[in-house]
């Protein structure tokens, strides 16, 4: 063999050996050869996987098949600081507010946000939902407290076989207006996720709860429950359209292992349109129901909101 050839096959080498690795924001990295991808993704081909899709929007840099012998610079994700912190999360907040007026003013706020962080066997899951309505006689201005809901969870994931996890969960609710003054609820289970792709995906999970409650009574005093529970909830999302437009359902049947207390399910289910890649409006139904409500309370509370959001 020539030095020529020799030296060309030597180059040949070199250059397969080289790949494309994807630099995700929450630091995990994803080698392979960068493929051609539909917009607002990018795909690669890994080997023993195939190729893989992923959001733009997950991802902080893509280091190409050049610069595979250098030293990786450092990703946002890597970095310190506030940036570096808000950059490992993916963090959605929307607000809707309406306001009525004529024989009686009526007002409501609506603020739910998600965080989510995803790691290689972790994944952090954050909350948060406040409903406020209130209502006021114009004659004579006597002001009435329509809702005042309060609910936050938290969900770490161990991930394990693919598409199995374990998950330990925890809530704190209350709604004064149903005379749950505060419900907390930790617990554990397991979960598996039937399909995830870049179009969407579906998850489930299940498991045994405590619930810890301090409820109003008729006679305005209070008193104080512990429960065991069956948890079950359900997650799913579906792009309509890539990074555009999303559809979402999400919902927790809590059934609390007390003959007076009965299930609660709650769930909130809409559409969210990506204006772009930080902006947002969306249609949303929170539905939340009680088997056994207080006495005088009814059973369904339904919610209808149009929200503009921001994606952090």
């Amino acid at each position: 063999m020539s030095r020529a050839t020799f030296a060309t096959l030597a180059i040949l080498i070199s250059i397969n050996a080289a790949a494309d690795v994807v630099h995700f924001k929450n630091g995990d990295r994803l080698t392979g050869d960068r493929v051609a991808a539909g917009p607002g993704f990018v795909a690669i081909n890994v080997q023993d996987l195939g190729v893989l899709e992923i959001p733009e929007a997950r991802i902080a840099r893509v280091q190409t098949t050049a610069e595979a012998g250098q030293p990786p610079e450092p990703t946002p994700a890597a970095t310190s600081g506030i940036s570096g912190l808000i950059d490992a999360w993916d963090v959605i907040a929307d607000l809707a507010a309406t306001t009525a007026t004529g024989n009686t003013e009526t007002s409501d706020l609506n603020f739910v946000a998600s965080a989510t962080r995803t790691g290689e066997h972790l994944d952090h899951v954050l909350g948060a939902a406040w409903h406020r309505g209130e209502v006021a006689d114009v004659a004579t201005s006597e002001q009435l407290l329509a809702k005042d809901q309060l609910d936050l969870n938290y969900d770490l994931r161990w991930k394990y076989k693919e598409s199995w996890y374990a998950v330990a969960s925890f809530e704190y609710f209350r709604d004064p207006i149903k005379d749950i003054d505060r419900r907390y609820t930790g617990g554990a289970g397991f979960g598996h996720t039937f399909w995830t792709s870049t179009r969407g995906t579906l998850s489930t999970d299940g498991g045994v709860s405590q619930v810890f409650e301090k409820l109003a009574s008729v006679a305005e005093a209070s008193t104080s429950e512990s429960n065991p529970a069956l948890r079950w909830s359900l997650s799913y999302q579906h792009w309509l359209a890539p990074e555009r437009l999303e559809l979402f359902h999400n919902n927790q049947v809590l059934h609390i292992l007390a003959s007076d207390r009965g299930t609660v399910w709650d769930s909130d289910t809409g559409l969210r349109l990506h204006v772009n890649g930080r902006w947002q409006a969306g249609v949303r139904l929170d539905l939340q129901h009680e088997t056994t409500p207080a006495a005088g309370r009814g059973r369904t509370d339904l919610a209808y909101a149009v929200s503009l959001g921001v994606k952090l």
